[in-house]
């Protein structure tokens, strides 16, 4: 199915093939590990409504086997997983390659699903995360005015002027700092003389990310405190 699948749309494949294995004049049962794409099922059948096409072909078979064989053509139950169920080991192993199949033989149809997305969006998220030049994490822990503006300047976009001439033309470009080059983001974290003012000492994304360097130990009457002089940084930003 691709990376952009999960194991859950591979369980709800693996339901529909089952199905369409009984013969049409049986009932059938169908016994899954997997109370979500069970739920899903049942969901989709009193709704109509599927986020996948598999889902989709599940409930349309199901009813069509009820028009024959009454309400309780097709019943699905819940089997608790790694107990010794005879064929649930078997089933198990086959959704999960059945979701990454499309990865490793070309020529296959991949599935998008809503599911897969959010799980392929969070292992890039995480992987972002350990990356030099994205703020490694730490970014997430920063005040709420220190996170914004730098995010505005990572991205390029929010409240600067390069990024609000894109929008309206009519607006100037230039920073309203040193009034000498345009205020892209970059030029605010890492070129403009009015960072040096509030005290950056850095001159790229990747020197940003090395936090022991820009840690900072604070006396103080309350408590002593460590000041990550990078935060501190963003947060005195005027972006405004």
């Amino acid at each position: 199915m691709g990376k952009l699948a999960t194991v859950w749309d591979g369980e709800v494949v693996g339901m529909r093939g089952g199905i369409q294995m009984v013969p049409e004049d049986r009932k059938a049962l169908v016994l899954s590990d997997s109370q979500a794409a069970i739920a899903a099922v049942r969901k989709a059948g009193k709704t109509s409504r599927a986020r996948i096409g598999e889902l989709k072909e599940v409930v349309e078979e199901v009813r069509r086997r009820q028009k024959n064989l009454g309400p309780d053509a097709v019943r699905f139950a819940w089997v608790k997983t790694h107990v010794g169920t005879r064929g649930n080991e078997k089933a198990d192993q086959m959704a999960k390659f059945g979701a990454n199949l499309g990865d490793e033989k070309e020529g296959m149809n991949k599935v998008i699903t809503e599911g897969g997305l959010r799980q392929e969006w969070k292992r890039r998220r995480a992987e972002e995360r350990k990356v030099k030049g994205t703020g490694m994490g730490r970014v997430v822990r920063w005040n709420r005015k220190a996170r914004v503006n730098y995010v505005h300047c990572r991205t390029g976009k929010g409240n600067l002027q390069a990024w609000r001439h894109v929008l309206d033309d009519d607006r100037s470009d230039q920073c309203r700092k040193c009034g000498r080059y345009a205020e892209t983001g970059k030029h605010v974290a890492l070129v403009c003389i009015h960072g040096e003012d509030i005290g950056r000492k850095w001159g790229t994304w990747e020197a940003m990310d090395e936090p022991e360097r820009w840690r900072k130990k604070v006396k103080d009457p309350d408590g002593d405190y460590e000041l990550d002089l990078v935060e501190e940084f963003f947060a005195n930003l005027d972006l405004v």
